[in-house]
């Protein structure tokens, strides 16, 4: 039996009239210029720069707390053939944070590949983080690296961090996850983070692998102010940071940086500079949109952090030629698939639980899996997230450890979810053993025997900080859209001058009403239909994904009066470009009369 969902609310964006105004008279399309005026962008400047920044504007790296410092312990491992190890994050941010460092490292300040030792720790043998097991398996390692660089990790390792140090390993940390309140961990060599509150780095917004990125570009260019060295520009390391910045949901609106780094990284892709990016090429959109990074390369990359090692991806990210490539991509495939079953099945169990939670007027839910699996719970919160508009955590027993529960959290607009936890823990610091995280996601790990009254702190932390018109499933549109307009030439014009789309810079949805004209069940399982309606006189056809269970009746009806939410969209089919249009919410209504 399917679990019974709240319907959304629909409410238009706010829109910025100076902002407005502004792309008016820069010339912008009047619906392109309301667009971004509904998007949070905090610099004041032009249109154009807003949305197609260059790499020349980027911020520069050594407004970066500890940067020098860190670029010279660097330049004196390069000299000094030390043994240098990659110790990153298990999600895709980490990963391309990975590919980042080996390949900068290796290629373009030409390391030695036997004086780079990689560790990624197993999500769900070793945990989180630069875990006591990922140090302890650097100690063993052989020949040992004196020199370990985090990335997409490591601000809250102090302890592992001090172990290294005891036995004469350096850790420089890079990393973009909010500072403990305990400050950056001390035994680190350096710590490059934009969040640390003495850094002049003024956006915060970006992800753990344009912090590596930083790092590796600060150091080419000290070598060749230094030295007069001809090294390559490591833009061509941005694909991999495009994708990372993406599938790690940064904001693409208020970051400068993000949106440069995107943009040009995507077309990098599209030109297949990689092996990696001429095996997955045929299995997305033609041109490649931002979309094809967040909901098919990135899935496809977690789904072997989430299931295995995350080395797969890594190779598959470095893979030497096209064979390799394409026998990675077939791994990932395999993987992904596994993962998405897990997922459905999780998710499902995790709804039902919400819906029970919700019913009682919890604002947070805090859902307990006994058989859950701890690399999908991110996806399955996320999803109930979005399906009931309510922070959500999921937890399940630690495979090692089972009276220690592993939990991943998703926030909602408006709550900061690490300061949730860090309040949670300040009120009994014997509730949590770990956490970290931001604003809209966060890891955490709690005893077993102290779930249910975790539950009600958390609950009593939430409704001390967000009030009840904050929560409840929402869907932000930029109001009504005349079918008049909706054409090919105007959609390719909406996509080429928005994208990159993300975080913060959704692509845009619209509303209307209409009679429905025809209903075509689609799809093996006949779940997704194909609507045809009638609006303003104007026919109108758009695909409706997942508008029902397979057992379920469909919930609409030919010559039924809606209102509809859809997201106009291009298709390319045997080289011919066509629209494609998705509905992503459709109700019966009584049509509006005037």
């Amino acid at each position: 039996m399917s679990t019974k969902l709240p319907p959304p609310k629909i409410k238009q964006r706010a829109i910025d009239e100076k902002r407005q105004a502004s792309a008016l008279e820069a010339g912008l399309d009047p619906v392109l210029a309301k667009i971004i005026a509904a998007r949070p962008f905090l610099e004041e400047a032009p249109p154009h720069e807003l949305l197609s920044p260059k790499l020349k504007t980027l911020d520069a790296p050594n407004k970066l707390a500890d940067m020098d410092k860190a670029v010279s312990r660097l330049i004196h491992a390069l000299d000094n053939n030390e043994v240098i190890g990659i110790e990153t994050d298990h999600d895709c941010d980490g990963q391309t944070s990975h590919a980042v460092l080996y390949c900068a490292l290796t290629e373009f300040l030409g390391h030695p590949i036997d004086r780079v030792r990689s560790y990624i720790g197993h999500r769900l043998k070793e945990g989180y983080g630069l875990s006591e097991a990922v140090a302890k398996r650097i100690l063993k390692d052989e020949p040992r690296p004196s020199l370990i660089i985090t990335a997409d990790n490591g601000s809250s390792d102090e302890a592992q961090i001090s172990l290294l140090k005891k036995e004469g390993i350096d850790v420089i940390v890079t990393d973009h996850h909010e500072i403990p309140v305990e400050g950056i961990p001390a035994s680190a060599y350096a710590v490059i983070n934009p969040t640390r509150d003495d850094s002049d780095y003024p956006d915060h917004c970006i992800a753990g692998c344009m912090v590596a990125w930083l790092f590796m570009a600060a150091t080419r260019q000290q070598l060749v102010n230094q030295r007069g060295k001809e090294i390559p520009s490591l833009g061509a390391c941005l694909d991999f940071v495009a994708v990372g910045t993406i599938a790690d949901c940064v904001s693409i609106a208020r970051s400068r940086n993000n949106r440069a780094v995107v943009s040009y990284g995507m077309k990098l892709i599209q030109q297949g500079v990689r092996p990696c990016w001429r095996a997955i090429l045929p299995l997305v959109s033609t041109p490649l949109s931002s979309e094809d990074l967040g909901f098919k390369i990135g899935p496809l990359l977690n789904s072997d952090g989430r299931l295995s090692c995350a080395f797969g991806s890594v190779s598959f990210l470095l893979a030497p030629d096209d064979v390799e490539a394409k026998r990675w991509v077939e791994y990932l495939q395999e993987q992904n698939a596994e993962r998405k079953s897990i997922q459905d099945r999780i998710t499902r169990l995790a709804l039902s639980q919400a819906s029970i939670q919700c019913h009682e007027g919890n604002i947070g839910l805090c859902i307990f899996l006994e058989e859950g699996h701890a690399g999908v719970h991110g996806i399955s919160a996320s999803r109930v997230k979005d399906a009931f508009g309510r922070p959500t955590i999921i937890f399940c027993p630690k495979a090692e450890d089972p009276e220690l529960l592993t939990g991943s959290a998703r926030s909602i607009d408006g709550v900061h979810l690490r300061n949730i936890l860090q309040a949670v823990s300040d009120f009994d610091p014997q509730l949590i053993e770990r956490f970290g995280g931001h604003a809209g996601a966060a890891g955490l790990a709690i005893q077993r025997k102290n779930l249910a009254k975790f539950q009600q702190v958390f609950e009593t932390m939430l409704q001390a900080e967000v009030t009840r018109d904050m929560v409840g499933p929402v869907i932000w549109t930029d109001g009504e859209l005349s079918m008049e307009r909706l054409s090919l030439p105007f959609v390719e014009k909406l996509v080429c001058e928005l994208e990159p789309f993300g975080r913060e810079f959704e692509p845009p949805l619209f509303e209307a009403y209409g009679k429905i004209l025809s209903l075509t069940p689609i799809g093996q399982t006949k779940t997704h239909a194909r609507v045809g309606i009638a609006v303003e006189e104007i026919w109108f056809e758009a695909v409706w994904f997942n508008c029902r269970q397979p057992e379920d009746p469909m919930p609409v009806a030919v010559e039924d009066q809606i209102k509809f939410v859809f997201s106009p969209k291009l298709q390319t089919f045997r080289g011919e470009r066509k629209l494609n249009n998705q509905i992503v919410h459709l109700e019966k209504v009584l049509l509006p009369t005037f």
